[in-house]
């Protein structure tokens, strides 16, 4: 029993040296050099997530030395130029790597454990009419008009955009057809085209062997937010086209189980961040028990006042 505890203690110590033998450096050069890694559609971002951290907490600094305290560190640095959930995202990708490590047996542990995110008020509250979406389109060159275009009408996210193949477009039922690989929530959906999104995607050269649909899926983020401040939008980021999307196919009156299916929303509490529920919208509600909108009942009652 004694050999058996001693030969325990002894591997023990053995692997939890193996955290001190690891710099953060060399454990983000290992992660982001996984094949399962690079194929994320996310992997620019994920490098750059795990980056900011390493930068600030040291390159050099062994994961043994690692402690909570130095993120918190991180945090409060970051805080001063950047958003909560912008810093969330990055510990959340730090702490992916480390526990991958462990998986591989490159770790003993990971010495963080589990961290509080910050709270996070992430609610966009920007949709646009449609002249001002008319404005912001001719404000566009014309590499970027037509993503532009169709992440106004479509419940699309960019990537499904920038990288959408000729193969996903079906024109005889005027359906977009993604697979579980091209989203998300890894669930492939069926999306609606808008007429005018019909009528700009047959404008479009095609290819006989098909492929992508744009040339350049790199995003060109310097041009948009160029245009954005020519249609004088102020903060209107890409992202806010498709809150324009999913409220616009709401203001139309389709049932929102069927929106959430064209945008691929798993959860109603994720949809209803999308929607935004005017004071313009709240005064066409209409009753019961006349059927009337309260726009009538405030007309009438100011015509009164003023007899």
């Amino acid at each position: 029993c004694f050999f058996s505890s001693l030969l325990d203690l002894t591997s023990n110590k053995i692997e939890l040296n193996k955290n001190s033998e690891v710099s953060l450096s060399q454990l983000r050069d290992w992660y982001v050099g996984l094949t399962e890694v690079q194929q994320k559609r996310s992997f620019v971002d994920i490098k750059n997530c795990i980056e900011n951290v390493i930068s600030l907490v040291g390159e050099n600094t062994l994961v043994s030395d690692l402690e909570i305290r130095m993120l918190e560190s991180y945090r409060k640095k970051r805080l001063t130029s950047v958003k909560p959930a912008t810093i969330n995202r990055d510990i959340a990708n730090f702490r992916a790597m480390l526990n991958k490590a462990v998986d591989y047996n490159i770790l003993h542990s990971n010495p963080i454990g589990r961290i509080k995110q910050l709270e996070e008020n992430n609610v966009r509250q920007r949709v646009l009419s449609q002249a001002k979406f008319e404005l912001l389109l001719e404000s566009c060159p014309e590499s970027i008009k037509g993503p532009v275009l169709m992440a106004f009408y479509l419940p699309m996210r960019r990537g499904e955009i920038l990288e959408l193949l000729w193969d996903e477009i079906d024109f005889k039922l005027g359906f977009i057809l993604l697979g579980g690989n091209r989203t998300k929530n890894k669930q492939g959906r069926r999306i609606l085209m808008h007429p005018r999104v019909i009528e700009f995607l047959k404008n479009l050269p095609r290819p006989i062997r098909g492929g992508f649909v744009f040339e350049n899926r790199i995003w060109n983020r310097k041009a948009y937010h160029k245009a954005v401040k020519l249609a004088g939008l102020g903060d209107f980021t890409f992202h806010d086209l498709r809150h324009c999307a999913i409220n616009n196919l709401r203001l139309a009156g389709n049932d929102h189980y069927l929106i959430k299916e064209m945008s691929g929303h798993k959860t109603d509490s994720a949809f209803k961040r999308y929607n935004l529920v005017t004071e313009e919208e709240m005064n066409r509600v209409k009753w019961l028990d006349e059927g009337k909108s309260l726009d009538t009942y405030v007309d009438t009652s100011t015509s009164k006042a003023k007899g």
